[in-house]
């Protein structure tokens, strides 16, 4: 009897454990699993931050798991643009805005995100969000900013050419350019050795603070010229601060990273860059306190004052292929993932983002300013990211040549729409 009894038992421990086996299949295979391609491999603040949100979502959230899969960056986009032409991409993936997301919208590769953007209606500007819309509808929620040019100034310095606030108009800007050489102290530290500062961060902003910021695509387009009287006008304003000796006399022979290291160390007053000389400026800087930033001043033309050239950084879009579950858990995920939280963090890690935020005293004052700007009139172009490679070969060697004497912004007017009469 004990034999049969333990023979009973043991069915029924053997149809318990398979009955917890089944409960524990069912509970997982109710899992729905996301895969987000990225190309978080470096060991920056900003990828440990993405890594901790989609952590802490997977914590919080059982009934979906988010599954980072990392590419290194210069692999990254190729092989999206592969997949994409294969139609195997995953679940969700990084992308970023502008030229480079149209091909995946026009090949249906991307899912709406309209019904859910109502929750950064009110946060994010909507010049900012328009990066990544097209024809009406949204595809991805930028992260952060790329603002590329900006001026950052020593507040010592200034105050000894008779300055206590940066200059708002061109024509005061020159003043004090003028009153800085006459005490002998560089005005602007430029490393234009590799030759795209002189367009991606001065061109660019000066050019739509004079020209609007319709005038670049009208003239990609054909309904303009880079012969426009406009366009001559912000290519002269660099002819006319070399002539003031605005910037260092080895401007063509060092980097910018040389040139930021002069200005760091005390050496030139201003030194114009993008956001990413922030982080380097706060490292090295001996008084932080002491560098102030200004956005390019007014050349009274047609641009919106508010607006900065920049771009929308990475976000994150989503497989138009989705399954309807796929769906609502992917936007369930871009809503947890997208929030103050996420934004507060790229804050501390000296990134810009694309919201306000509540900001404290330990935030350094041109990181605080740097975002005020962002949240202006929204984002104009940069040349660069707009500009054929063959158009953008010719502006930048013909501002150089600019700044050497060797032509005039007429001339190089003409070039460009002879490059690009000849490449359209």
């Amino acid at each position: 009897m004990k034999k049969v009894g333990m023979m009973v038992l043991g069915v029924f421990l053997l149809f318990g454990l398979a009955a917890c086996s089944s409960d524990e299949k069912t509970s997982g295979s109710s899992e729905i699993e996301l895969t987000v391609w990225n190309d978080w491999t470096e060991e920056r603040p900003e990828n440990t931050v993405y890594r901790d949100i989609i952590a802490n979502f997977n914590k919080e959230n059982k009934d979906i798991e988010v599954k980072i899969e990392s590419i290194p960056h210069d692999q990254y986009e190729t092989k999206l643009r592969t997949q994409a032409a294969g139609k195997q991409l995953p679940d969700m993936f990084r992308v970023w805005p502008g030229t480079r997301i149209t091909p995946l919208v026009e090949g249906d590769a991307l899912l709406s995100l309209n019904p859910i953007m109502d929750k950064w209606k009110d946060k994010i500007p909507e010049g900012i969000l328009k990066d990544y819309a097209v024809d009406g509808e949204q595809y991805a929620i930028p992260a952060n900013i790329s603002e590329t040019s900006l001026i950052f100034y020593n507040k010592e310095l200034l105050a000894e050419a008779g300055y206590d606030t940066f200059p708002t108009t061109y024509e005061d800007w020159k003043k004090l350019i003028a009153s800085l050489t006459d005490k002998d102290i560089t005005p602007i530290a430029l490393g234009n050795k590799a030759i795209w500062p002189l367009q991606s961060v001065y061109i660019s902003m000066i050019a739509d603070r004079i020209t609007g910021s319709e005038y670049l695509a009208d003239t990609l387009n054909g309904k303009q010229s880079f012969t426009d009287e406009r366009f001559v006008k912000a290519l002269t304003v660099i002819d006319e601060l070399t002539k003031l000796n605005a910037f260092n006399e080895d401007l063509n022979t060092i980097d910018e990273a040389q040139a930021r290291t002069m200005f760091i160390s005390g050496n030139t007053a201003m030194h114009v860059a993008g956001s990413w000389a922030i982080g380097p400026i706060l490292n090295d800087v001996e008084d932080a306190d002491n560098i102030g930033l200004a956005p390019f001043p007014d050349f009274g033309g047609e641009g919106e004052l508010g607006k900065m050239t920049g771009a929308a950084g990475g976000g994150i879009a989503l497989n138009s292929s989705l399954s309807k579950e796929k769906q609502e858990a992917a936007f369930t995920f871009l809503e947890y993932f997208y929030n103050d939280e996420l934004y507060q963090k790229l804050m501390k890690a000296n990134i810009i983002v694309p919201v306000q935020v509540e900001m404290d005293d330990s935030v350094p004052g041109i990181l605080k300013s740097a975002n005020e700007f962002a949240q202006g009139g929204g984002i104009a172009p940069v040349y660069d990211a707009s500009l054929t490679p063959e158009l953008t070969d010719v502006i930048n060697n013909g501002l150089q040549s600019i700044t050497l004497g060797e032509k005039t912004p007429k001339e190089l007017a003409e070039e460009m729409q002879k490059a690009y009469e000849k490449n359209k």
